[in-house]
């Protein structure tokens, strides 16, 4: 296990990292930082996939490094390292899906060999990260999230050329698990998508009141599927076209409404609310929504509804083509741009995950590079007063 040194790049009293509409804003020093986690050897390159705050004791981040081998690093609430663990080499593929439960970590990755899902739990008592359970029957997991009752697992079956959706209990158990036909071979997408060494294709899984959804191959296609909560058979679908033309990120809101980016043949389209038909079939180029050259081609989007100041705010992060990540604050009600945020001047950065802190602040997480060749971890903390300037 190579040792981890963080590179603080940031001086607090001097402006030189955030860019807000146009004004450049200092950073708070008891609140504000941007932290650089670098590998002193330079033989390795870390792409991070997940944060998650533990409590007020600081973050846990999930990474994958040289293409999809599994690292895990936590940092306290300065950001500065605590401990690090680079799990056995088996241990591959590391997915979205973070979780923080009863003061332990859980996350999904994949054997190598038998391709099975495992669960995976690391503790601060530990230092390192230990099989929890396996899911021999389910393999190439690709995305999870928590739902009301427990947890959705996305993955791809190459056996059936299916994807398949799993409902886990909130002990991580089996519930159900249904297949949706995607009618064509697609591991090799998938398997370049998960080593990096192609697109990184935009999976993801979520909950809609009484309904789940999830985006991944079907018919052909990166499409957007609505199932039943009780069992998984399908209700609806939003078709996209091949790895060309998809929806990018989805969020629900209330009704039948959902905030979504779509991008269709390198342009990106960020639609902030829109109401779904989740019981039909649609295109997603269809969808309506403003275009946004500033975006990297086909980009990558996160988004989350977070609470700024009691306001409910529809948060975007992406990457620009300047090498800058870039936030996006939307009114979760009315969808009108409340404000906009730049990260990053002096390295290029690309967004990557973002998680509203219990302070009142933002914390994002991103991947620069260190002298234009090695990929590394960084972690900027917004402060509360930096979020509601630019988001309320």
């Amino acid at each position: 296990m190579k040792h981890i040194i963080i590179k603080i790049l940031s001086i607090f009293f001097i402006t030189l990292i955030i860019i807000s509409c146009g004004n450049e804003v200092e950073f708070i020093p008891d609140s504000s930082f941007i932290k650089i986690y670098n590998d002193e050897s330079f033989e390795s390159s870390y792409i991070p996939m997940d944060i998650v705050q533990a409590g007020y004791n600081g973050y846990f981040i999930l990474s994958a490094y040289d293409s999809w081998n599994t690292y895990i690093l936590r940092v306290d609430d300065e950001g500065e390292f605590m401990w690090d663990y680079q799990l056995e080499e088996n241990y591959v593929n590391p997915v979205n899906g973070l979780y923080y439960l009863d003061s332990a970590f859980y996350f999904f990755c994949m054997d190598d060999l038998s391709l099975a899902t495992i669960l995976m739990k690391a503790t601060d008592q530990s230092k390192s990260a230990q099989a929890e359970r396996a899911y021999g029957n389910t393999i190439y997991p690709l995305h999870s999230s928590a739902v009301n009752d427990g947890f959705l697992l996305l993955s791809y079956n190459r056996e059936s050329y299916s994807s398949r959706l799993t409902k886990l209990g909130a002990n991580f158990i089996e519930q159900w698990n249904e297949e949706y036909s995607v009618e064509q071979d697609v591991e090799e997408s998938i398997v370049s998508h998960l080593t990096r060494i192609g697109d990184r294709l935009p999976f993801f899984t979520g909950q809609a009141g009484s309904k789940y959804f999830f985006n991944g191959y079907y018919n052909y296609s990166m499409s957007m599927l609505f199932v039943n909560s009780n069992d998984g058979t399908q209700t609806g679908v939003i078709n996209g076209f091949r790895e060309k033309s998809a929806i990018s990120s989805a969020k629900y809101l209330d009704g039948n409404s959902y905030a979504l980016s779509r991008f269709d043949f390198g342009d990106n389209y960020i639609i902030p609310k829109i109401d779904l038909n989740t019981t039909g079939t649609g295109i997603s180029s269809d969808l309506n929504g403003n275009i946004h050259p500033e975006m990297t081609p086909n980009a990558v989007v996160y988004s989350d509804i977070i609470n700024v100041n009691g306001k409910e705010i529809t948060m975007y992060a992406t990457s620009t083509k300047a090498g800058q990540i870039l936030l996006y604050a939307y009114d979760a009600i009315n969808g009108t741009l409340v404000g906009t945020h730049h990260l990053g001047r002096l390295n290029p950065y690309d967004a990557i995950d973002f998680a509203p802190t219990i302070e009142g602040g933002l914390a994002v997480l991103g991947n620069t590079d260190v002298n234009g060749r090695f990929s590394r971890i960084t972690l900027i903390k917004l402060s509360e007063k930096e979020l509601i300037d630019f988001a309320n």
